[in-house]
């Protein structure tokens, strides 16, 4: 069962991650804002693989609670919904979830209750600053609308791709560090998150979402958050599994 103590010590990681990524938000140097974002993504790492190490001494863990298999729906709105998309998945996958397109923007994402977590709190944390970001990108010709979307949606493309990289990079080095009995429980998870995946969405093809993955803007979106490209698959009856 979970104790306060453990609860405590969530809730100041947290505050801690939180704090890293307004540091991130506020600084105009790169550097600096890549730094901290590096920071973040190793606590968020690093406190989660303590748990799984603890799981896999067969001590007392985390609550039956937190370990349970849930689906997560996100709404996310018409503007911008394909980059959202993206930034969903790249928080999603390499903390171990997998994820649907159900149409309309709406997404479910499943997973072990604690990845799930870490995913949508990233997600609350990367969304403002994305489109804060895009929102201050000026393209080579401000007056051409049209370009301008679009080297905006590259610019997101971009932003969501090096948060893939960074969260993906972040969790196989602190996996590597935590030994291999923590290694066993994430791989525990994962199995366990694609066999409910498969039973609630049995029909599925792969496919690829266009997206623009060069050029001045998604080169800036990657300066601006550093990270790696996401895939998605077609599910039967009009979904999309994302982060797959």
């Amino acid at each position: 069962m979970e104790s306060e103590q453990d609860s405590i010590s969530t809730e100041k990681i947290m505050r801690r991650v939180r704090g890293l990524f307004a540091k991130a938000e506020g600084t105009d140097n790169p550097a600096e804002a890549e730094a901290f974002r590096s920071k973040a993504y190793e606590l968020l790492a690093k406190h989660n693989l303590d748990e799984m190490r603890v799981r896999g001494s067969g001590q007392q863990g985390r609550s039956a609670r937190d370990n349970q298999i849930i689906i997560v729906r996100f709404d996310l709105p018409i503007r911008y919904r394909e980059q959202r998309m993206m930034l969903l998945a790249s928080v999603s996958h390499p903390l171990h979830n997998r994820g649907v397109d159900c149409g309309g923007g709406v997404q479910r994402i499943i997973g072990v209750r604690r990845n799930v977590e870490r995913a949508r709190f990233l997600y609350s944390l990367l969304m403002p600053q994305m489109l804060s970001a895009t929102s201050k990108y000026v393209p080579e010709d401000p007056f051409d609308h049209a370009a301008v979307v679009r080297e905006r949606q590259a610019f997101m493309n971009g932003f969501a791709a090096m948060v893939y990289q960074r969260l993906a990079e972040a969790e196989a080095n602190a996996i590597g560090e935590a030994g291999e009995a923590a290694a066993v429980a994430i791989r525990e998870d994962e199995e366990r998150t694609n066999a409910a995946f498969v039973k609630k969405w049995p029909k599925t093809t792969k496919t690829a979402l266009a997206h623009r993955n060069s050029g001045d803007g998604f080169d800036a979106g990657i300066r601006s958050a550093n990270a790696a490209d996401v895939g998605h698959t077609r599910v039967g009856g009009g979904r999309r599994a994302i982060g797959s």
